[in-house]
């Protein structure tokens, strides 16, 4: 799932579809519903409404329960299932993009990649080529990642579908320039002393992001963190990509069941507060993270 503030989406303006932004209140005394005791908006066409009330959208849905938001586009089957989070008191939303009526004739790309299964050709440019991921953990963190990021920013205000309120405009988020590159990441992984560097040696290797979490959030974040890595496998880069565009997956592929057997992760039920359950798609949609094409 991708973590993040804020979520806009614009379908193709042919269908005559309404846009939908569901984000974080900023600031925080802004137009919103605490969900999680985080501040959450709903915009849709730019207006607000409130989002546990909200009814008679046309062209889509908005559901919620508990900390767990739906937006569904029924003529097109696109689907996003939000958590509302929390981690060391900063709200944050996880989020899964499902397309279930495959789209097999569109090239399915973003900053991540294309969901054809391959963990080492992640980056790409707009039109699907994969680009050379640097081999150094360093470089995929700082310098030159930030390059890559940034071909994905979008170019000017009259790109972008998200309503902003409280002062805030395009200007506020934009920070898509070579200038405005912060250093400060090289100077904690160039300067670590040698206790740092004992610290986030991790199975042998130093672990640029084990100095930057400790740095930045203390002992009990860089702990928490370090027994995230030991217990999660991680893509080894030695080669540039080979890969070329796909429009999608090319084997029979059912991800739309957990380990319990269920439809989508298990939903932690605490501080139920609204709304019926919300009722998941059936088996044969496409799901778990990046939007994922089933073929038939």
């Amino acid at each position: 799932p991708a973590v993040t503030t804020a979520v806009v989406v614009h379908e193709d303006s042919s269908k005559n579809l309404p846009v939908v932004q569901v984000s974080l209140a900023r600031p925080v005394d802004g137009p919103s519903v605490a969900i999680g005791g985080c501040p959450v908006q709903l915009f849709v066409d730019g207006e607000y409404h409130d989002i546990k009330t909200v009814t008679g959208l046309s062209g889509v849905t908005v559901q919620t329960h508990r900390k767990r938001i739906v937006v569904e586009y029924p003529s097109t089957n696109l689907r996003l299932d939000m958590q509302v989070r929390t981690w060391r008191n900063t709200c944050h939303f996880s989020v899964k993009y499902i397309l279930s009526d495959c789209r097999c004739d569109e090239t399915l790309v973003g900053i991540l990649g294309q969901p054809d299964g391959d963990a080492y050709n992640d980056w790409h440019l707009h039109d699907g080529t994969a680009v050379e991921i640097p081999v150094s953990k360093k470089d995929r963190r700082t310098k030159k990642a930030y390059d890559y990021s940034s071909t994905w920013c979008l170019e000017d205000a009259t790109m972008s579908h998200f309503t902003y309120e409280g002062g805030n405009a395009f200007s506020s988020f934009d920070k898509c320039n070579p200038e405005q590159y912060d250093d400060t990441l090289d100077e904690i992984i160039d300067n670590a002393t040698p206790e740092q560097i004992a610290n986030c040696t991790i199975e042998g290797d130093l672990d640029d992001g084990c100095l930057i979490e400790c740095y930045y959030f203390g002992e009990e974040a860089c702990d928490e963190y370090k027994e995230v890595i030991k217990n999660t496998e991680t893509a080894v880069i030695t080669a540039a990509p080979t890969s070329a565009p796909t429009s999608a997956p090319t084997d029979e592929l059912d991800l739309s069941t957990n380990e319990n057997g269920n439809t989508f992760d298990d939903v932690e039920d605490v501080d139920a507060t609204d709304t019926e359950e919300i009722v998941d798609p059936p088996a044969d949609a496409g799901s778990k993270g990046d939007p994922h094409c089933k073929s038939t």
